[in-house]
Order: C-alpha cells, then sequence, then structure tokens
C-alpha cells in the first residue's frame, strides 16, 4: 500500500508524527541537540551544516566542502617523512631505568647462589615488568583523573616490589647488594612515573590552574543521564497507577517538595524539575569541560561551583523531606548529588611541583607564591633520596644488624606513600595530609626504640638502656629527623606549615572530626598504622620462603619482631594524650553484619514463643 498521509505527518522510520513521540525518539532528539547545538533535530539542513562546522577539521569534510565549491572532492597535499620525535630529558630517564631493571633482573636470575627461588624470581620478573609498563601508559595522561589513579596503584604496586627486593636482600647476605640493586632500580620507575604525571599536566598546558575533575569526563556523561533517567521516573510517578495496595510514595515526595519550595521563598529551583531545564544546565557543565581538555577544566573551575550553587540548594532541601523515604526522590536527588561531587577539586595539581623545576614557576605557572604543603612535598622528595643514599651506604657497611637495616628499608617505603598522599592532596591538613602525619610517629617510635636489658644505671640509679640501633651515623639520624618535621608541625612558626605544633596536638589529643569527612583526626592516623601493621604481618609468609633461613622471622614479624614493636609504639605514641575511650583501636577488619534469612529469624522466633509456653 502507498502511503498517503501529508509529508509533514510522514515519518521515514515508520512513525507518526502526530502521534506521540517514543523515549527512543526522543532521546535521539536530545543528544542531536545537546551535541550538535541545532534547534530541530529532523531539519536536514541544519544538521548537515552542525556536522560541518563539528566536523571541519576532517579531510572529508573538507572535501564536501571542496565539491560544492566545484574543486576536486579531495586534494591530497604532499607528503613529508616526519622527523623522529626528539627525546625529553624525562624520556631518556626513563629508558635509563627500565634499562637498569632489566639488567638487574638478568643478574638475579643467573645467580646460581639463588637456584632455589628460580621460579619465584620469574614472577618478580614478569609482575615488575607488567606493574612498570602499566604505570607508564597511565602517566601519559595524567590530566584523566582514572589514568592518574592507576599510575599512583601501579607506583605503589612497583615500590612494593622494591620493598620485598630489600627485605630478602636484608635476609640473604651472599645476594645483598644484588637485591637491592634492583631495588633501587626500581625506585628510579617510580620517580620518574611521578615526574611524568606532572609533565602530562604542564604538556596539555595546565599551566595556571588548580582545578582537575574527581571523575573522568567519560563518567561524567554518564552521571548526567543518572540524573535525567531518575528524574523521568520521579515524574513518571504521576502519570503511573498504583496496585490497590500500594502507597502513592512518588506522588506524596513531588506533592511535598514542590510545595515546600514555594512556601520557603525558593520557587526557583522548581525550574530544575523540569526535563528540559534540568538538562540544559547538566549540558552546559558537561560541555564546558571540553571533553577534560586542560582549557575546558580551567573554565569549568572558575565557574562550576556558581551554575552547581542551584542544585545544591535543591538537594538540601530534599532531603529529609519525606518521612518515610521515598524511594523516587531519593534517587533523584543522589543522582544529582552523585554529579555535582564530581566536579569538586581533586588533588593532583601538586604533581607540577615534582615534574618542573621551580625558577619557572613564576609567570609562566601563574603562581607567585608557593603553599606551604606544596613545598612540603618537594622537601620530601629531596629528603627521600637523601634517605635513600644514606641507608644503602648503611647496608655496605657489612652490619650484623639485620633488625635496624630492615626498619630503615619500611621506613623508607613509608616515605615513597607519604609522597603519594602528598601528591594527591590539596589543602594544608587535609585527609592524605593526615595519613601521611601517621608515618612521623614511625619514625620517633624507629628513633626511640631501646634494648630490652639495661646496660648500667645512672646517678639516681635508674637503668639506662642503650638504643636498639647504636651504629645510626648522626646525618642519618638528621635527614629522619628532617622528614618527621615535613610530616607533622614540630615546632610554632613552622616555615613548611600553616598549621602550628600546638593546633595540631588539640586536634589529635582531642580527636576531632575532619571537616568535610566521616573520620576523626586520631582515628585516622590510628587507623593508617593499623593497615601498615596488617600488611606487615601478610609479609611474613612471602619473606620466609624467599630468605635463606639466617634470621628468625619471628624476630622481625613475631609478636614481639622488631618491625612489630615499632609499628605498635607508634600507634601507642599517635593516641597518646587523648581521652580514654575516644579513639578506636580495633586493627580488625570488620565486615558487614548479614542478617539472617528471613525463614531462619522467622523459625527462631516460633521456636522462642513455644519454649517460653507463649
Amino acid at each position: 500500500m502507498f502511503n498517503t498521509k501529508p509529508d509533514s505527518q510522514y515519518d521515514p522510520a515508520g512513525g507518526d508524527r502526530t502521534g506521540p513521540p517514543s523515549k527512543a525518539k526522543l532521546a535521539l532528539d536530545n543528544l542531536l541537540r545537546r551535541e550538535l547545538r541545532v534547534g530541530d533535530p529532523r531539519n536536514p539542513q541544519q544538521i548537515a551544516k552542525a556536522l560541518l562546522d563539528r566536523y571541519q577539521s576532517e579531510p572529508r569534510a573538507r572535501g564536501i566542502q571542496s565539491e560544492a565549491e566545484g574543486m576536486p572532492f579531495q586534494r591530497s597535499a604532499p607528503r613529508f617523512v616526519a622527523a623522529a620525535a626528539p627525546d625529553t630529558a624525562t624520556s631518556v630517564d626513563l629508558k635509563q631505568a627500565m634499562s637498569d631493571v632489566e639488567k638487574d633482573l638478568e643478574n638475579l636470575a643467573r645467580n646460581n647462589l639463588l637456584k632455589d627461588i628460580d621460579a619465584e624470581l620469574g614472577g618478580w620478573s614478569d609482575g615488575i615488568r607488567n606493574a612498570s609498563q602499566e604505570a607508564v601508559n597511565a602517566a601519559r595522561f595524567g590530566l584523566d583523573p582514572r589514568n592518574r589513579d592507576r599510575a599512583i596503584g601501579m607506583r605503589r604496586t612497583l615500590g612494593d616490589y622494591a620493598r620485598l627486593a630489600r627485605l630478602v636482600g636484608s635476609l640473604n647476605p651472599s645476594a645483598t647488594y644484588e637485591f637491592r640493586s634492583l631495588a633501587q632500580s626500581i625506585d628510579e620507575v617510580c620517580a620518574v612515573i611521578l615526574v611524568m604525571l606532572g609533565e602530562s599536566l604542564a604538556n596539555n598546558g595546565f599551566a595556571g590552574g588548580r582545578f582537575l575533575l574527581q571523575a573522568p569526563f567519560t563518567e561524567m556523561q554518564t552521571r548526567r543521564d543518572a540524573c535525567i533517567h531518575s528524574l523521568q521516573n520521579l515524574l513518571g510517578s504521576l502519570s503511573y497507577q498504583n496496585a490497590p495496595n500500594e502507597w502513592p510514595r512518588g506522588i506524596d515526595a513531588y506533592r511535598r517538595l514542590f510545595d515546600a519550595l514555594e512556601a520557603q521563598g525558593q520557587g526557583d529551583l522548581r525550574a530544575l524539575m523540569t526535563e528540559t531545564e534540568l538538562m540544559r544546565v547538566l549540558d552546559d557543565l558537561v560541555r564546558r569541560a571540553a571533553h577534560g581538555s586542560a582549557e575546558g577544566l580551567r573554565a569549568l573551575g572558575s565557574t562550576a561551583q556558581i551554575e552547581l550553587n542551584r542544585v545544591y540548594r535543591l538537594i538540601n532541601f530534599g532531603y529529609r523531606l519525606v518521612d518515610p523515604e521515598s524511594p523516587p526522590l531519593t534517587s533523584f536527588l543522589e543522582s544529582l548529588r552523585l554529579f555535582a561531587d564530581g566536579f569538586g577539586q581533586a588533588g593532583g595539581s601538586r604533581l607540577l611541583r615534582v615534574a618542573r623545576p621551580p625558577i619557572v614557576f613564576y609567570g609562566l605557572y601563574g603562581i607567585e607564591e608557593e603553599a606551604a604543603a606544596d613545598r612540603r612535598i618537594v622537601n620530601l622528595t629531596v629528603s627521600r633520596g637523601r634517605l635513600a643514599s644514606q641507608i644503602d651506604c648503611l647496608a655496605r657497611c657489612a652490619c650484623d644488624d639485620i633488625g635496624c637495616q630492615v626498619m630503615l628499608d619500611k621506613i623508607l617505603y613509608d616515605v615513597d606513600r607519604a609522597i603519594d598522599l602528598y601528591a594527591v592532596g590539596n589543602t594544608d591538613l587535609g585527609l592524605p595530609e593526615i595519613r601521611a602525619a601517621s608515618y612521623s610517629y614511625l619514625i620517633e617510635a624507629f628513633l626511640d626504640l631501646r634494648e630490652d636489658q639495661p646496660s648500667g644505671h645512672d646517678l639516681q640509679g635508674n637503668p639506662i638502656y642503650p638504643p636498639l640501633c647504636p651504629e645510626l651515623p648522626q646525618a642519618l639520624r638528621t635527614t629522619l629527623g628532617q622528614i618527621m618535621g615535613h610530616l607533622r608541625p614540630l615546632q610554632n612558626g613552622q616555615a613548611d606549615w600553616e598549621t602550628s605544633r600546638v593546633r595540631f596536638e588539640e586536634m589529635r589529643t582531642a580527636n576531632e572530626a575532619v571537616a568535610g569527612s566521616t573520620f576523626a583526626f586520631t582515628e585516622i592516623l590510628h587507623q593508617e598504622l593499623c593497615l601498615q601493621l596488617q600488611s606487615e604481618r601478610r609479609w611474613e609468609a612471602l619473606a620466609d620462603q624467599m630468605s635463606a633461613n639466617c634470621v628468625p622471622m619471628s624476630s622481625l614479624f613475631g609478636e614481639q619482631g622488631a618491625l612489630v614493636v615499632m609499628l605498635e609504639n607508634a600507634m601507642a605514641m599517635a593516641i597518646d594524650g587523648t581521652v580514654e575511650g575516644t579513639v578506636d583501636t580495633d586493627c580488625g577488619l570488620d565486615g558487614p553484619d548479614i542478617p539472617a534469612h528471613f525463614e531462619t529469624s522467622l523459625n527462631a522466633m516460633a521456636f522462642d514463643r513455644l519454649s517460653n509456653g507463649g
């Protein structure tokens, strides 16, 4: 049969324009309006013009334009052989670091003294190579939050391998230097990864900006769609026919929120409860991000919170407005909050401090005076290199005290973790910086460790306990003290701190709640050290598997082992002076309390009733 409808009512897809549009067609029309910025998505002239404008730099679009001008469709320009991209200092450093790792792995594989752990070393080689490549690939795209997180995660994995290499080297005296050489090479790769993250920000033009998205740009589009779907779900309850025994919670929630906004003079927020206006607000923010480019992030950083102010007002008015809670309204408000929180400022801008020399920051990077926390991360990286060199020198002096060497390697590992925490922080003493401060108590506990037996008595007859590691050079002790000062304020008016020592101690002893979170100050310090203690106990079996059995593992990882005692003393120092019972000191892994099945609960209730004679 032939179509008898006028052209204005005919839809080539087989539909009828006079009827109600389907959800799929509405979604397609909204997509075309949002991405192509056209008024009528059914107008072919507008679509064609928008496509040419969008893809004007593409060869095919230029060919279409040339054909319209009467020229050949495709004009090929003469091709030139592109010169190879010049190597930068970082690419040369990366090549050298990766080469060093390969040489050290091959050296260990050829060592006949390590033939009993050949399979384990083969696993090391595969894991280190994979982690290094993944970290390098992710670090090249440091502007993207997901890749930035992957690079930091892989850097931590490589740090674990370096720590394990030093530990196994201390427990295998015949191959100590070979294992520590591998750890040093892995440290080189980890350092280059951190620099590459900062350079990836600088290479994308992220010069004077400090705003980084908390979520990837692609995820922001998904969160935007979730907001629209949840609003459609809320508004759909107005036309939905409830079952006879169902309560109209969606209709009730919509009515209460609508009336509450009018009664409190917030009627302008009701516009966000319409699909058209909400789409416009959300789409403008997503579009302004410019696919996560540096220019888009800088433009977004100066406008996002202004645009999102209305959204946060609507969320605050909607929460706890309905009792009992309405699932459609709660879903709508939670999706709005998820979208808005993605535009909060994320950490990562300090990576520029690690990657770029300080002399170029004035003018080029729009920063005349650096923040105190920015100075601390730079000083931490410098002190970390000095500490590693001093520990390596101490390991070459043929010292017999393996316990001291292992504890120093543990401190070096934790300084790396503190640098990672500072790299993702953005305040002087936020959650990452507080966690980093916990490692200062680990250093203090190490310096205060004493022997079990007294070596003599003082003039008052009190026993004198010699230090556990008496042969530490004074330069090494000085470096450890400097790192403590970078991790927490040790005196008032310290140049690298905006937070004074008095204020730090007030927050610690009072276990104050950290602003913007559900955590308490001292509990964060204790929890971070608890995580380290649990991690150390899991190292015991692996170290025992690859050691030469010269040192009993209980002397390091047992209840009275050097590492365990050091961590327990650090936890005691972190909570010293707090009111008893105000800090949760449980280091266990608390899982969810899964309720019993309803049939089991009914059976228990029936049994209790029968046993009580009810």
